[in-house]
């Protein structure tokens, strides 16, 4: 008998009446899955066994509260090369059970854009590959436009996990394009990605 029916995570998190905050995560596979946890403005990986359910708690703190307010995607779309194996605006859902993935070994110049459908001011970018190990970016270009003609690129970097931060001075931009600029034999997955200002 296995311990899980789709292999994913699931979790909840409350705030309890003395402002200490509690999260709970259950792995519904047999085989161990890696996430990131955050909180504020912190984060950190945790690999958690097959079938094993966790509890973090934090007492109540300034630190548990981010500076930064999402940035709503509400009309926004996207489009990827390759088209890949599920639809790009899955990416930008706000649902981090659903994806995007290449559907091929992850190449230079692959890519996931998305129009804002307005200029929209922002100061980070999270990349977040979800539950899929090893599916995240191995090297990334953020590339902002206004005008879908011209492109400036507003950050590089190197993927190491499942969730990237990418902090910007204030930006403001109608379309991102997040590049691959690396290569690698895993697919490259994106389930969520979100702005915040």
């Amino acid at each position: 008998m296995t311990t899980g029916w789709n292999g994913q995570l699931t979790d909840v998190a409350f705030r309890n009446p003395d402002g200490s905050i509690a999260l709970i995560v259950h792995n519904e596979n047999d085989d161990p899955r890696t996430f990131t946890v955050t909180v504020g403005d912190q984060s950190f990986d945790y690999s958690l066994p097959g079938g094993a359910l966790a509890t973090f708690t934090w007492p109540k703190s300034q630190d548990l509260t981010s500076r930064l307010h999402a940035v709503p995607l509400d009309g926004a779309t996207a489009t990827s090369q390759p088209t890949g194996q599920d639809a790009a605006g899955l990416a930008i859902d706000a649902d981090a059970s659903t994806r995007w993935s290449s559907g091929q070994g992850q190449e230079a110049g692959q890519y996931l854009q998305i129009d804002l459908g307005k200029n929209t001011s922002f100061r980070r970018l999270a990349i977040d590959s979800g539950d899929n190990l090893g599916d995240y970016a191995r090297q990334w270009q953020l590339s902002v436009s206004n005008d879908k003609t011209t492109w400036r690129t507003a950050a590089t970097g190197t993927g190491t996990g499942q969730l990237t931060n990418v902090d910007l001075p204030l930006t403001r931009a109608r379309y991102l394009r997040v590049t691959a600029t690396g290569t690698a034999g895993n697919w490259w997955s994106l389930a969520d990605i979100r702005l915040y200002r």
